[in-house]
């Protein structure tokens, strides 16, 4: 296997004196280059494979991104109305933000290191380095194309209004706000609880 490696070193020993040296110094910049070398190729690998798991474990959501804060009014509205005695219920909810996706992206990265040496034993080194940042895609039954996502932000709140039939009541008033603290984690001095005409 290293019948290279046996004849370099007899060549090696072949030779005497000055030029001993100079030969051993050669075989070793010529191996430390070759592992550099191979070193770059073996770390781009592992990226590529990185990435390749990364896809692999992203949860594929499908589907168009409603708006959530109005997605969050209509599930408001549904479970306040089943309070007894709120009557017909309305929700309107002001937010800061409006919610945030994070798409899923490949990702590759390649580092390579090239070293040249001329006749005068000078040496330049060359360092270069390339990144790919792609979004995921998949194809829908439908044949479009929707990104692929990773994590999802619900949106943040800053204030809730709830219009209620029986809201005319201390009690209901009191239950409606309980229930929105409890839902939305809001203080109370943010929800606002009114009759409706």
């Amino acid at each position: 296997m290293f019948g290279w490696f046996n004849k370099l070193t007899d060549y090696v020993k072949e030779k005497k004196g000055r030029r001993r040296i100079e030969n051993l110094v050669i075989i070793l910049i010529v191996g430390i280059i070759i592992i550099i070398v191979a070193s770059s190729f073996t770390g781009s690998g592992k990226n590529k494979k990185n990435t390749q798991q990364t896809k692999n474990e992203v949860t594929i959501v499908s589907g168009v991104i409603e708006d959530r804060i109005e997605k969050l009014e209509q599930r408001l509205e549904s479970i306040l109305s089943e309070i007894e005695g709120a009557g017909t219920v309305k929700v309107m909810i002001t937010g800061i933000t409006d919610g945030e996706v994070v798409h899923a992206y490949n990702q590759v990265e390649e580092n390579s290191i090239r070293e040249e040496k001329d006749n005068t034993d000078h040496s330049a080194r060359t360092d270069e380095y390339r990144r790919e940042h792609e979004m995921v895609f998949i194809e829908t039954s439908t044949g479009e194309r929707m990104p692929v996502i990773i994590k999802s932000y619900e949106p943040e709140i800053k204030g809730v209004v709830v219009v209620a039939d029986g809201a005319g009541s201390g009690t209901v008033r009191q239950n409606i706000k309980d229930a929105v603290e409890a839902l939305t984690g809001l203080p109370p001095h943010r929800i606002n609880v009114l009759k409706r005409k």
